[in-house]
């Protein structure tokens, strides 16, 4: 009988080692704790948090809602305010379409139409150093800027006119922060 106690005790035990000896390891995930018995106080554990924030950029664009084209061309005004957190970025003034619907699949970007004839024109964009930027082509930089202020840009129609009459045309602007 003493040997089998014996027996079954020393089995007792190795199967004991062997579930601990060859338990699988516990995988940690970023972010996560691993509570050990040590750690716990009373039942609770505490957990140290850090996040690094960055404030994300803000600004307002107020811009006209229409420019009235004169021959020679017209300055408009847009504004930029509340400028803040870009973190040595600037905002970048594109256009990202010059179509308007209804207009004709043959008229070109940057053009103003009537029926199927059309005017062209190009866009001139302003710095705060007093140069400029012309631009005739789509997702080109017309300004940047990065600071409140009024900026302006010129739209400037083609001299020669096909048809007399009035035109139309739309110009979409994108402003995007840039590194």
């Amino acid at each position: 009988m003493k040997k089998a106690m014996a027996f079954c005790l020393a089995a007792l035990m190795a199967a004991g080692m062997t579930t601990s000896a060859f338990a699988a390891a516990k995988d940690v995930n970023p972010g996560s704790v691993i509570f050990d018995q040590d750690s716990f106080i009373n039942g609770k554990a505490s957990v140290e948090l850090e996040y690094d924030a960055v404030a994300e950029p803000t600004y307002t664009i107020t811009i006209p809602m229409g420019v009235q084209l004169v021959k020679g061309g017209t300055t408009s005004t847009f504004k930029a305010e509340g400028i803040s957190n870009l973190n040595g970025g600037k905002i970048v003034l594109s256009i990202t379409s010059t179509r308007k619907s209804g207009m004709p699949d043959d008229c070109p970007d940057f053009a103003l139409y009537r029926g199927h004839n059309y005017v062209p024109y190009e866009v001139q964009g302003f710095y705060k150093d007093g140069t400029s930027h012309f631009v005739s082509e789509l997702n080109k930089e017309v300004m940047s800027f990065d600071e409140d202020g009024e900026y302006r840009y010129r739209v400037i129609p083609s001299k020669i006119i096909p048809v007399t009459g009035t035109y139309w045309g739309n110009i979409t602007f994108q402003f995007d922060i840039v590194e």
